[in-house]
């Protein structure tokens, strides 16, 4: 395996070694969620939405040549597994209780046919699939058509997490945004049908995973915890943004990824700020800069493995040094962060989760001494919870979560603090057990001298 590695991924296994067993994460196959477990999901799904029908969409354009592989629609692939079917739709009847799947002709590019993606129609795909029919999509809207003749007048729709770019000015029809053209093409068919939100039923189902979700979860968390080591290792004053991203896409690969879940934040000094951070997704060249002495790096990242993904993140010194100032607000806020995750247990709110952190960094902020560690705690106390933000990770490294911490939620605790010049996030992946919570992403540093330890055993 040595000679297959980058120095960087070396250095994270040296470290690993360091911190426990050597756990080499092993290779993640499109199989790991059983075939019964889709079925539950749509019979889940067709309960809570039995007023109407669910259409879901599967992506229908190729991947880009960008990209590092085919990235089917998440609701889809939730309740299909069907992870490279282009262009197919799904529809759930909840009044009849049935799953249908209408397929598409077999799908092309560069003017070559690519057979053996889209299922046959008829009873033995539907077997196969465990499925009420597969059909052409053809008869897709004879079908609603009929339908609806039959009584049915509600259609259910996903919705984004975040509201998508129409790219089109007002009075034109959106131009992009897979959701909302999708939505908009069947108003337009059916435009006397009543539209709904399928969101919430979604996202609540999707907020608790199986164990199957969770081992793939964990291997996933393994493996990004591996990348964020390697980056610690390679750290320097000079070292370009860029440079440390290709460790990070490198790393998840050897650690038996399949790539990036998202395209690695490696954003340093002025970059850490959350308005030069989002510009990044506008800019060519990632607002690549080299790092200099004395500045942190918000290290954000996930490796991606079993359709599914993971999301996890750390504040470095570039010198593999904090400032007196630096190291007081980061431990800070390692303490609060400890202390939302303290209690964090099935049926917690999310609210106590934020409370806990809060109450900690009040309880300490009499006993801070730099101008930093003030700044630091002043900024959480004026932000209140919008600084303790948690989403879910599952299909996407980014999910919606739910109210209320259940068994089996896997999320990601992020706080990110502005002090001054400066500024300190992290995040793990954790699972919520009956009992209480287990950290995913194990084997990572979190106090200065952790870090620091852990940077300087890689030089």
């Amino acid at each position: 395996m040595r000679s297959l590695m980058s120095r960087a991924a070396r250095a994270t296994y040296a470290l690993l070694v360091l911190a426990g067993p050597l756990v080499v994460v092993a290779p993640l196959g499109a199989q790991d969620i059983p075939p019964e477990e889709y079925a539950a999901r749509r019979g889940r799904v067709l309960e809570d939405l039995s007023d109407g029908i669910l259409l879901l969409h599967s992506r229908s354009a190729p991947k880009e040549m960008e990209q590092w592989g085919f990235i089917q629609d998440p609701s889809f692939l939730y309740f299909t597994g069907l992870a490279e079917v282009p262009g197919a739709i799904l529809a759930l009847d909840g009044l009849r209780h049935e799953a249908r799947l209408f397929v598409p002709p077999a799908p092309g590019s560069f003017g070559v046919t690519v057979e053996g993606l889209i299922p046959a129609p008829g009873p033995a795909s539907a077997r196969r699939l465990g499925l009420d029919a597969v059909e052409p999509w053809a008869g897709f809207i004879d079908w609603v058509r009929t339908r609806q003749r039959e009584g049915v007048s509600k259609l259910y729709v996903d919705e984004p997490r975040r509201p998508e770019a129409t790219g089109a000015p007002p009075g034109l029809a959106p131009v992009s945004g897979p959701l909302g053209l999708w939505r908009g093409a069947l108003e337009a068919r059916f435009p006397e049908m009543e539209f709904a939100s399928a969101k919430p039923a979604i996202q609540a189902l999707r907020w608790v995973k199986s164990p199957a979700e969770a081992a793939v979860l964990g291997r996933n968390a393994r493996s990004t915890a591996a990348a964020l080591l390697a980056v610690a290792a390679q750290l320097r004053p000079g070292l370009s943004q860029r440079e440390v991203e290709a460790t990070v896409v490198s790393t998840c690969m050897e650690t038996g990824s399949q790539g990036p879940s998202f395209w690695p934040w490696i954003m340093s000094g002025p970059n850490t700020h959350m308005d030069r951070l989002v510009s990044a997704f506008f800019r060519y060249e990632q607002l690549d800069r080299e790092m200099e002495d004395g500045e942190l790096v918000r290290v954000d990242l996930g490796c991606a493995g079993g359709l599914y993904g993971g999301d996890v993140g750390r504040t470095l010194p570039v010198s593999g040094h904090f400032s007196p100032g630096q190291r007081e607000a980061w431990d800070l806020l390692i303490g609060a962060y400890r202390a939302g995750m303290e209690v964090m247990s099935a049926g917690v709110p999310l609210g106590d989760v934020r409370e806990a952190s809060r109450a900690a960094v009040e309880a300490a902020q009499g006993r801070l001494t730099t101008a930093i560690g003030r700044k630091a705690a002043a900024y959480i106390l004026a932000q209140g919870d919008a600084v303790w933000h948690i989403h879910g990770v599952g299909i996407e490294s980014g999910e919606d979560a739910g109210p209320v911490l259940e068994a089996g939620s896997v999320l990601a605790f992020e706080p990110m603090v502005v002090a001054g010049t400066d500024v300190f996030y992290l995040e793990d992946m954790i699972l919520i057990t009956p009992t209480g919570r287990r950290v995913l992403s194990e084997g990572l540093p979190y106090t200065a001298d952790e870090i620091e330890a852990a940077m300087a055993a890689s030089r």
